[in-house]
């Protein structure tokens, strides 16, 4: 069976890796284009693109500007393939591309649709501290991620979570499955589908440095799982004021403290190599674990606090 992969960033990368282990006949890789990346603008490929230059890959990588071009379409077509596989591929997939396979096209969608669809479902998920997330195998159609469900695979979120942790587990989680979708689809089993419920749909924005700002009026909770849904990237961010400079830095990881006082929403409250760096918030206080300065590695909170004094946050 020809199978067509649909993949860009690390969470594509993984799943392809295991699908080529395990024997799958990947006949051609698409991804998105190179993009200009660090302040050098040098155009750098898309992981799914390093790693099949990394190994013996005997198929042929596409990366076209739009997917729907007709040139593109025609060139997929010469592969005959019976199968498309899209994970993280990152843009919409028209029409005419999809009746191009014979068996049609399946997608693993990091979330348990119909709940949280769109570009952002795992950060979104953390976001809204929920309990449980999972992924989805379903079949694509042209609504976005409104195809019919074949598989739904469960995990817990735990309270100190990260986007990037529950990003893992989803990954791992769905490789399996889908490599067993993949088998039915070739040995032509019936493969069983069903709809989803449009009423329970809820839908994601793209997340981006622009909202990525912490706003400590919030309540702890809000805030803490603000930090883990930025967590690592794009890093939930503030400004401080410490060593006579304003700077910026990103809070990877937090942990909630209860306080039995009340006393401004972002002030400082600890800042030692005892209690670390608490800070307080609407209903309580965050105890910050690690950070990132601009420009800098990500480091523990005792050797920010070993380095700076006391810092002031900006509101």
């Amino acid at each position: 069976m020809n199978v067509v992969f649909f993949g860009t960033d690390d969470f594509a990368k993984e799943v392809l890796s295991y699908l080529l282990f395990k024997g799958i006949n990947i006949v051609a890789v698409v991804t998105r284009p190179d993009k200009p990346k660090g302040r050098s603008g040098n155009a750098t490929p898309p992981p799914v693109k390093e790693f099949v230059k990394s190994i013996e890959f005997h198929g042929v990588v596409y990366q076209p500007e739009r997917a729907s071009d007709k040139q593109f379409v025609n060139d997929i077509k010469n592969y005959n393939p019976d199968l498309f596989v899209v994970v993280s591929y990152g843009q919409i997939i028209k029409q005419n591309l999809l009746d191009v396979p014979k068996l049609g096209a399946i997608n693993v969608h990091p979330s348990l649709l119909p709940k949280y669809r769109g570009p952002s479902p795992i950060q979104s998920a953390v976001l809204a501290g929920e309990k449980e997330s999972g992924v989805t195998i379903m079949e694509m159609s042209l609504a976005l991620d409104a195809g019919d469900i074949i598989k739904s695979i469960k995990t817990d979120i735990t309270d100190e979570m990260t986007f990037g942790e529950l990003e893992n587990v989803l990954c791992d989680l769905s490789k399996a499955p889908l490599f067993e979708t993949i088998l039915e689809f070739e040995k032509n089993k019936f493969v069983e589908k069903y709809c989803q419920n449009e009423s329970l749909a809820t839908y994601t924005k793209k997340i981006s440095t622009e909202n990525s700002f912490i706003n400590w009026n919030h309540s702890v909770c809000d805030i803490h799982n603000f930090i883990r849904g930025m967590s690592p990237s794009p890093g939930a961010r503030c400004f401080i004021f410490s060593e006579n400079k304003r700077k910026l830095i990103k809070i990877l990881r937090s942990k909630i403290i209860k306080i039995d006082f009340f006393i401004e929403s972002g002030t400082t409250l600890f800042f030692n190599k005892k209690d670390g760096w608490v800070v307080s918030c609407k209903d309580g206080a965050i105890q910050i674990l690690d950070v990132q300065l601009e420009g800098k590695k990500k480091i523990k909170i005792i050797d920010f606090i070993n380095g700076h004094t006391t810092p002031i946050i900006c509101n």
